[in-house]
């Protein structure tokens, strides 16, 4: 019975996302140098846990031609969560427990050495504190090589839902603006100090 609401919670929140997304204008910067530096090299799609809801649908429309990949927690909203990225044909989920950092970290850097999905990461996430990048993405990133590329968006009108990250969904026929930063490379000769790296990414990624 879990699994079956499971199911139905993933679907309606894929439908809500897809109804929603058709109504917006959508006003997309950065996407050519996002796709030539997934075409390029390994690489780490980093964005703010509050902006998840609407990723799929961008890359739906806007990138569809990578694999994603990306990690979510063995709790219930997890499995929601997990479903709702196995429906997208791009799309894969790696469920790992939320007390073994440790793996998760192992299994990404592994992801990433592979060299055949881009690696979907809320450095932020899964609890907080909100817009506050942990060092997980600066070793990963550094370990394999790869780059990192800001993604960001903003609704001129929208909800922020009560929770720790203040999830924000756009509010039909809102004005969207997406933007894929630059490729920030990770290597220890640009950045001798991880908190150094990790103070980049931060600034880079910004607030709102």
């Amino acid at each position: 019975m879990k699994k079956i609401l499971a199911y139905i919670l993933a679907y309606l929140a894929k439908a809500t996302v897809w109804l929603l997304f058709r109504t917006c204008r959508v006003e997309i910067k950065g996407l050519e140098r996002f796709i030539e530096a997934a075409n390029r090299e390994r690489c780490i799609l980093m964005l703010w846990h509050n902006r998840l809801g609407l990723i799929p649908e961008i890359l739906k429309c806007y990138a569809p031609q990578f694999q994603y990949v990306a990690f979510v927690s063995n709790s219930r909203d997890g499995e929601v969560l997990s479903i709702l990225t196995h429906s997208y044909a791009f799309g894969r989920a790696i469920r790992v427990p939320s007390h073994i950092r440790h793996h998760a970290l192992k299994v990404s850097i592994d992801c990433l050495k592979e060299g055949k999905e881009v690696l979907i990461f809320t450095p932020d996430g899964p609890r907080g504190p909100r817009y506050q990048v942990k060092p997980g993405i600066s070793l990963a990133a550094r370990t394999a090589s790869a780059h990192v590329v800001p993604l960001t968006w903003k609704a001129s009108r929208c909800w922020r839902l009560n929770t720790w990250d203040g999830f924000i969904l756009p509010k039909p026929f809102a004005r969207l603006q997406v933007e894929l930063g630059e490729p920030i490379p990770t290597s220890k000769e640009l950045y001798p100090e991880l908190d150094a790296l990790t103070v980049c990414l931060e600034n880079r990624l910004g607030q709102e």
